[in-house]
């Protein structure tokens, strides 16, 4: 296998099987990782989950008294990037305060998720969390934290499947000619960054089908979209979601998406199940958390406000209608319980 980043240790199983599409607010993540991943689940997070909201150390009378950081540990421009800000302004009204958002990228989503174990626990910094949180203590050996230890969940926000998508320039029409070409040389391909499904997907490709891929790492998909389009790279597999734009303009061509069933907003693109390529089946997701040790009326708060924005029209318009995503919410303990372990 060839990649420039490093591979899970005993990477090779299934990236994960998700189950039927169709699902409502509040009911479990769909999708799963390899069996190996799965060791990598963070078992602890009820714990912290039920630390968070112990009575440890009394909330402050009045919050929130000034505006929220929402982290978003990935560049503007991307999937994650525009959920943050459009649930964080739905947050933010709520409160009555704003909630800002601090793109932080780099070190495969470490940076940012750094920046909020540091944070002091009192409400007032959120982490934008995705795959990497769960695959990074797979990947790299000594992270500056520990997330079963230094986190708890929130809310789960989204779950979606992605799209591996190629230049129009490049001759591949379909993704079993892409398979077939990959399998004689190396093919580049661009993905939001190390750790990712997206990354996953093209290492599980090499190891399933005897691929040679190699992965070309991002701060996000905004600067991986504009390569992809540019030429920079031949290759992006991304969220369908932020694909579409440049999808639609003609300035990609969608080969395959890697949901169980194909997606309402790209229903001429076949699944990799389809194609003849299942073990590539996988779904991403995406949500909130928080410094361990938030007080419990903090926890409470913030999360039955972000359950009523999630619920929102406007919030369901952009995320859902607009982007495609399939919104999830549920308590803290749901989130834990059903997180994937990419």
């Amino acid at each position: 296998m060839t990649d420039d980043t490093r591979s899970p240790p005993g990477f090779g199983g299934r990236i994960g099987r998700t189950r039927a599409p169709s699902r409502t607010v509040g009911s479990p993540i769909p999708g799963g990782p390899a069996d190996a991943s799965r060791r990598l689940a963070l078992r602890g997070l009820s714990a912290a989950a039920i630390a968070a909201a112990a009575p440890a150390g009394r909330a402050q009378e009045a919050w929130p008294t000034r505006p929220i950081r929402l982290v978003v540990p990935f560049a503007p421009g991307g999937i994650s990037d525009i959920m943050a800000r459009t649930v964080g302004k739905a947050l933010g009204e709520a409160l009555g305060q704003s909630v800002l958002i601090e793109n932080r990228p780099g070190g495969g989503t470490v940076t940012g998720t750094e920046a909020v174990v540091r944070a002091k626990p009192d409400g007032y910094t959120l982490l934008l969390v995705s795959a990497p949180i769960a695959t990074n203590p797979g990947l790299y050996p000594k992270l500056p934290y520990d997330a079963l230890r230094d986190l708890a969940p929130l809310v789960a926000l989204s779950a979606q499947g992605f799209v591996v998508s190629v230049h129009p320039k490049q001759p591949w029409r379909g993704f079993g000619e892409l398979m077939q070409a990959a399998r004689g040389s190396e093919i580049p391909y661009a993905s939001p960054g190390i750790g990712t499904l997206m990354h996953l997907t093209g290492q599980l490709a090499n190891a399933e089908y005897g691929t040679r891929f190699v992965h070309v790492p991002y701060k996000g998909s905004g600067p991986a979209l504009q390569d992809a389009i540019s030429g920079q790279v031949p290759m992006i597999v991304d969220p369908a979601s932020t694909s579409l734009q440049p999808l639609r303009a003609g300035q990609l061509r969608a080969l395959a998406v890697t949901h169980p069933t194909r997606l309402s907003t790209l229903p001429d693109v076949p699944t990799v199940r389809e194609l003849g390529f299942p073990a590539l089946e996988a779904a991403a997701f995406s949500g909130l958390m928080l410094p361990a040790g938030t007080p419990a009326p903090i926890v409470a708060r913030l999360h039955a406000e972000l359950t009523r924005a999630i619920q929102s029209a406007e919030v369901q318009e952009r995320l859902v209608v607009q982007l495609g995503q399939t919104l999830v919410g549920g308590t803290p303990e749901e989130f834990n319980g059903t997180m994937p372990t990419e």
